[in-house]
């Protein structure tokens, strides 16, 4: 049985709408990317990758550990999948609704590869899965070799293969305790056979819960809640009652998606969540950076830290209200600091070695001695200190440091990191990432409204200050 929303089929654009209400991705901030990150790389032994089984995914032959036992063809194994879209924290949010999902249904999961790149902006279930069949790299094994050229010397059939990649979750991300609690297999090709291929799912053993609306469906497990943005809800006891080896969703993004009203339900999303923190052991090169940055500022908790989201899409658009709001909340420093001096450059005193292990002593209402409060601004503005929106922000503090003024990316481990099936680099993509764990080691942290990012980086922080 599904229940309908009356009156409300339309996609909601209202600002009053929560933060997964809008097309949320996460850009590459441009002013930490410079001119040579076209280098010629070293160039990985593509030679020995086999893409029978799938399309051009980064994976490792460990990925397989924890995985269910057999090859997944026996008729018994039942199965859910979803169509991914949008930037890296919504794929995010969507997976583990999914995950969450195939638990409360006792099926294994189908995980997509995390695509980095060109963001793919939703689209209805039919029109999704073609695009993703479109993405798919197993007929430009040629185009290989120009990973690493100048655009102008790339043949117009290869450029649109360069512009993303795609990555299995485990490389960002220890998945051991998800696979240990969730069953999973991997989805890594969206052609038409993949799945009978792989695991024996034939079409006609296929129940899709197709999306004509960004917020479509919602899964709930109890009938008394209201709809809110969604125009109907699917429940769970029914998708229980599916005989079909295969329930396959289209969007599974929003952070209200997949309704978690029982105890069980809500410890599972908690500890799903916890998964995806990002690790040392995952990723050594982006932690190696991050602790060369923090030498520089001082340490963990010695400044202070916030997310001005202003570059792209709705962001864009409202960037003035977003400032705005961030701008009101850092009226609680203004106490705290003198007015810069005018300059285009920081000051050394910026870097002077703190004498406390945190950036404000609010009992005394005072900073480390001997430097002033320094503000880390994680931004994907081009060019932050010449940003009209920055002005009064750079004029009010005295230090605020942004990421080109701490990184550079020419000589960073992350600019040699390359996905080997397919030659793309993809080490920019985790600029980001590195950008949000600065500021997720700060004392204190303010992100920008409707930012998934955002609250990614706040729940980063709340993790970075219990230990």
């Amino acid at each position: 049985m599904t229940r309908h929303h009356p009156d409300r089929y339309h996609l909601h654009n209202r600002i009053a709408d929560e933060p997964d209400g809008f097309e949320l991705d996460v850009r590459v901030p441009q002013h930490a990317v410079l001119a040579n990150l076209r280098k010629q790389l070293n160039k990985p032994n593509l030679s020995s990758l086999s893409h029978e089984e799938g399309d051009f995914v980064y994976k490792m032959p460990q990925d397989e550990e924890f995985l269910p036992p057999s090859d997944g063809k026996d008729p018994s194994e039942r199965y859910l999948s979803y169509i991914p879209h949008s930037g890296f924290h919504n794929q995010r949010i969507a997976l583990v609704n999914a995950l969450l999902l195939a638990s409360q249904l006792n099926r294994t999961l189908l995980m997509p590869p995390v695509v980095f790149g060109d963001p793919i902006h939703w689209r209805k279930y039919d029109s999704l899965e073609s695009f993703h069949r479109r993405m798919s790299k197993r007929d430009k094994e040629h185009c290989r070799p120009y990973a690493n050229q100048p655009k102008e010397r790339i043949p117009d059939i290869c450029r649109a293969s360069f512009r993303y990649t795609s990555l299995r979750w485990d490389r960002l991300f220890n998945m051991t305790q998800i696979k240990q609690s969730v069953r999973v297999r991997y989805r890594d090709d969206y052609d038409r056979t993949y799945l009978q291929r792989t695991y024996n799912i034939q079409p006609g053993d296929t129940y899709q819960i197709k999306d004509d609306l960004l917020y479509d469906y919602r899964v709930s497990d109890r009938a008394d809640e209201p709809l809110g943005k969604y125009q109907r809800e699917v429940f769970l006891w029914d998708l229980q009652q599916r005989p079909e080896r295969l329930l396959s969703f289209g969007s599974m993004f929003g952070s209200s998606r997949v309704m978690a009203s029982t105890a069980e339900s809500q410890e599972l999303r908690s500890f799903l969540n916890d998964q995806f923190v990002f690790s040392r052991t995952v990723l050594p090169e982006l932690f190696n950076e991050l602790d060369a940055i923090l030498a520089k500022l001082g340490g963990p908790k010695t400044y202070v830290a916030i997310h001005a989201r202003v570059g792209d899409s709705l962001f864009e658009r409202f960037s003035s209200q977003i400032m705005d709001q961030l701008w009101t909340k850092l009226q609680r420093y203004t106490g705290l600091i003198r007015p810069p001096m005018q300059t285009d450059s920081l000051d050394p005193v910026c870097f002077a070695p703190p004498q406390r292990q945190r950036a404000i002593n609010w009992a005394k209402k005072e900073v480390i001695p001997g430097r002033p409060l320094v503000l880390f601004m994680a931004t994907d503005a081009t060019e932050p200190r010449t940003h009209p929106l920055f002005e009064r922000i750079y004029s009010t503090f005295p230090c605020v440091i942004t990421l080109s003024d701490v990184y550079d990316h020419s000589q960073s481990s992350l600019m040699h990191l390359t996905n080997p099936a397919d030659g793309v680099p993809y080490g920019k993509y985790l600029i980001p990432f590195l950008d949000g764990l600065i500021a997720s080691r700060a004392q204190e942290f303010t992100g920008s409204m409707w930012s998934t990012f955002s609250y990614y980086i706040r729940f980063l922080h709340r993790k970075a200050l219990a230990n």
